[in-house]
């Protein structure tokens, strides 16, 4: 009998650590972890069913295509037509083989990016915190919360301050939970126990610590997910391509229906036109599109994964290659994060011009700043290494370098009892820590927010009155570094009450106690050195770069001329919050840089250019930053950043690195290219032959060809080129285009509707007036048959080569760029030497010998379609690639044209 589970919740914290023989404030050791996890498995909720093939043939034999397909082989078996019969056994097992090959490189692709996904976790081990990847959670261990990080499991909590979570991904209720520590009435809801906090929800803002109760399957949200469980969703563009197949299998079965009273009305035998319409159904609808979108995003998102971002929801895929406007932060993503202490200012230190560790205060400055901050140093393998945001990881390491560790702090006097984490709306964050003479809060972030509520300053005597004139030296400092690039903290303390916890005034950033200031601290940041050649290219390809940072205006202002974008004017966050709507969006358009921007600042600015028609992304890494990423056509994480911020964006820039942008984009206009020539492929040739058998049926001919030429030369042949399309390289001027409209159909577009038509009809007409001549020379049926069965499977050979650039003709086009649409041509012409060579196929086939005439006239067709094809090219396509050749300038993309 399964031993019950205890209502944690009603617990008091002391029983739960009991319950765990655990000491919280040491956590649990080697041993232990090791015997829970061999009790407990690993914390992981399961993940997808594993690929098993008889449940993927299934599903493959129940899609439309295989379900026509058994219904025609029904039907040929009652009418006695067994060489029908065997081909379309051949054709399912075909089709059966490609479709799990299909499936199986997609499932690869997807579990790769599943397991890319990781999240870390902090926990208290030996005493110690370590930062431990979630799977590897255990219960009993001591969880570390900090607001703006994934919770991991569910857990009690022994300790809370301010703490704040999102539960939506259990309750739905998007509104935070204030969290405390005091027991909870027993058999309480979910959303009742205040005192518990759950895996997969998010803590959006203070500090807490939490023993682990439940990990994996055990967890409220594994619950949950066993019964919610979804491996065949679809993303907006599969749906779209299923959608198309559904209208297409009712206009074919139109067109099929009237071919078939043609045919009887003609008095052609029924089993000849039922099996002739039908197998014509089967070779025009491009049921095996599905399954190729599937694998075309699969490659494109394993490609952004290998350039550093990873695409958590596959309609940015989609998305990507119609971006217009990029709003990108500066921090880390333009520049590289890897934040250095560039000099400290005190009171005394300024007075001796020392800004070194040395210099007057600036040791005391140091030392609070640590206090503060909410990084941590963890060993890995041997080495320490710092865990946190970039200038909490600089102030750490500094005091490391400086003989200043943080947690002897923590244990010489000055322990935390509360943390109040940075969020760009308050624009500082606040440790409560205690001291000698009682509790005191340490404030960090903003220098003019802190100087600004401070009336008191740490100077050469001690604390005293901060006069005008060291105010002002103080910002004159902050104005003449920024100017060079440098970004600061300011750093304040205010006494602290013995009880409670922060007040709302403070947590919203609405009040401030009187403060007294101690100190600015500067960090230098430098840019990245591929950002510059990143920004052009995202400007060649026709995208507007904007920059919307929370830093100063000159600083803004130096990292933008460094990096190309256009620093003409610099807009402050208030001074953009003064606007209407059409002023900001001319001045979004006009190039303008903002700086000291709030997040609810960038939510309007994403809104305002998606109202204006734009495809928006935008870059964001902490917990304000969400319901811009959410807003935006495609959110942008930073790797660095909260969780919150990772779990509202669609994709995550795994290095920070603003190059990924660019290379995402090209890729996502890579995946639009490759679906349209896999679109074109299959309907220019499938209506090619739809053409051919209804002109034949109306000019009173007999049947050009036979069913099972037709589902040989569509199903097998064709079948097999549509999978390398897939791995189709970028197109040399893909990236400067104009970006496709917000609303524009991606895959079925107006010019690919027009070269898909012109083909059909240009090449039934070739192949038709091939069949007239064949007929006026005599030429007995069986050959004819063969002739056009050839044709037009060299037709299928050569427009492969042909779709592989829209933009190019055919002798400009690189074939050694994708070797596999090689190989499947090569593999596509020797079936069709063996089926006209080897003596069972021939009979399967119905396929006669052909004479040197009829080659010659063959290798004539071919030329004549494959001019047909490279016309139409030239013709719907041509405007795509005059832009390509001439970019738009960027003062006209400056001004939205």
């Amino acid at each position: 009998m399964a031993r019950p589970v205890p209502e944690w919740h009603a617990l008091s914290a002391a029983d739960v650590a009991r319950a765990f023989s655990l000491d919280p404030a040491r956590g649990l050791s080697d041993e232990e972890v090791a015997d829970a996890r061999a009790s407990y498995g690993a914390n992981e909720l399961g993940g997808s069913s594993p690929l098993r093939l008889a449940r993927v043939i299934a599903r493959l034999l129940s899609s439309p295509l295989s379900l026509v397909l058994i219904a025609v082989g029904a039907a040929a078996v009652f009418l006695a037509a067994w060489v029908d019969v065997a081909v379309i056994a051949v054709v399912l097992l075909v089709n059966v083989l490609v479709g799990t090959i299909q499936e199986g490189r997609a499932r690869h692709v997807f579990e790769t990016l599943a397991t890319s996904q990781r999240h870390d976790a902090v926990v208290l081990r030996n005493g110690i915190r370590q930062v431990i990847p979630a799977r590897e959670i255990v219960p009993g261990d001591v969880l570390i919360i900090e607001g703006g990080k994934a919770i991991a499991a569910d857990a009690r909590l022994i300790a809370a301050a301010d703490l704040a979570v999102n539960e939506a991904a259990l309750t739905g209720e998007w509104i935070a939970v204030h969290k405390q520590v005091d027991p909870v009435r027993p058999h309480a809801s979910i959303s009742e126990q205040d005192d518990m906090v759950w895996s997969g929800t998010t803590a959006v803002a203070g500090f807490g610590t939490a023993i682990v109760v439940a990990t994996g399957k055990a967890t409220a949200l594994g619950h949950t997910a066993a019964h919610l469980h979804d491996d065949d969703a679809e993303s907006t563009l599969q749906q779209s391509v299923s959608n198309l197949a559904r209208i297409l299998m009712i206009c074919v079965g139109v067109a099929v229906c009237a071919i078939t009273a043609i045919g009887l009305a003609q008095g052609i035998p029924f089993a000849s036109i039922i099996l002739t319409g039908i197998a014509l159904g089967v070779a025009v609808m491009p049921e095996g599109l599905p399954a190729a979108v599937t694998i075309v995003l699969a490659v494109g998102v394993e490609t952004i994964l290998k350039h550093g971002g990873l695409v958590r929801n596959l309609n940015a895929a989609e998305t990507l290659g119609s971006t217009t406007y990029i709003i990108t932060d500066k921090t880390g993503t333009l520049t590289t994060g890897q934040m250095s202490l560039a000099g400290l200012y005190s009171v005394r230190g300024m007075a001796k011009q020392d800004t070194s560790l040395d210099g007057g205060d600036n040791h005391a400055l140091l030392a609070k700043a640590i206090l503060a901050s909410d990084a941590f140093v963890v060993e890995h393998d041997g080495e320490l290494a710092v865990e946190g945001r970039p200038i909490e990881r600089a102030l750490v390491m500094a005091g490391l370098r400086a003989g200043i560790a943080q947690q002897e702090l923590f244990a010489s006097g000055h322990a935390r009892r509360g943390f109040l984490q940075f969020e760009a709306s308050r624009r500082y964050a606040v440790s409560r820590n205690e001291t000698e003479r009682g509790d005191e809060w340490i404030f960090t972030g903003s220098p003019e927010i802190l100087l600004a509520a401070s009336s008191r300053v740490l100077a050469m005597d001690g604390a005293r009155e901060l006069e005008p004139a060291v105010r002002e030296k103080f910002e004159a400092v902050q104005r003449r570094e920024s100017a060079h690039g440098n970004r600061f903290i300011g750093i304040a303390t205010a006494t602290a009450p013995r009880e409670g916890g922060f007040p709302d005034g403070v947590r919203l950033g609405t009040e401030l106690p009187q403060l007294t200031f101690v100190g600015m601290i500067a960090f230098a940041d430098t840019v990245r050195p591929d950002a510059a050649a990143e920004i052009a290219s995202a400007q060649a390809a026709g995208l507007r770069v904007i920059m919307a940072t929370g830093d100063y205006a000159e600083t803004a202002r130096i990292v933008a001329r460094a990096v190309g974008i256009d620093a003409g004017s610099v807009v402050s966050g208030p001074e953009a919050e003064a606007l209407d709507d059409a002023k900001l969006l001319a001045v979004l358009r006009g190039g303008a840089i903002f700086a000291r921007v709030l997040p609810e600042q960038k939510l309007r600015m994403v809104r305002v250019l998606r109202d204006a028609g734009e495809t928006v992304a935008m870059t964001g890494d902490g917990v304000n930053d969400a319901p811009a990423l959410v807003s935006a056509d495609i959110g942008i994480a930073i790797g660095s950043g909260t969780d919150v911020a990772k779990e509202a964006a669609d994709i995550v820039l795994l290095g920070d690195s603003f190059s990924v942008i660019p290379a995402a984009i090209e890729e996502g206009r890579r995946i639009g290219d490759n679906l349209r020539k896999i679109v074109g492929y299959l309907l220019s040739t499938s209506f090619s032959e739809l053409f051919i058998i209804a002109a034949s049926l109306v000019a009173h001919a007999a049947l050009p060809l036979l069913p099972t030429q037709i589902l040989w030369a569509n199903v097998i042949q064709e079948g097999i080129m549509t999978f390398p399309f897939a791995f189709e390289p970028a197109e040399r001027d893909v990236m400067r285009r104009t970006p496709r409209k917000a609303g524009e159909e991606m895959v079925l577009t107006s010019s690919l509707k027009k070269l898909i038509v012109f083909t059909a009809i240009m090449t039934g007409l070739v192949v038709l007036c091939l069949y007239a001549i064949l007929a006026w020379l005599g030429t007995a049926l069986p050959e004819i048959r063969t002739v056009l069965f050839v044709a037009l499977t060299l037709d299928s050979l050569l427009y492969v080569f042909a779709f592989k650039d829209l933009h190019r003709p055919i002798w400009r086009i690189d074939f050694r760029s994708n070797r596999l649409i090689v190989l499947a041509a090569g593999t596509n012409f020797l079936i069709l030497m063996a089926s006209l060579t080897l003596p069972p196929l021939r009979s399967l086939l119905t396929l006669a010998p052909l004479t040197i005439v009829d080659l010659a006239l063959l290798v004539l067709l071919a030329c004549a379609n494959l001019a047909t094809i490279e016309t139409a090219k030239a013709l719907f396509f041509r405007n795509e690639t005059a832009h390509a050749r001439t970019p738009a300038p960027a003062a006209a993309l400056a001004q939205g044209q």
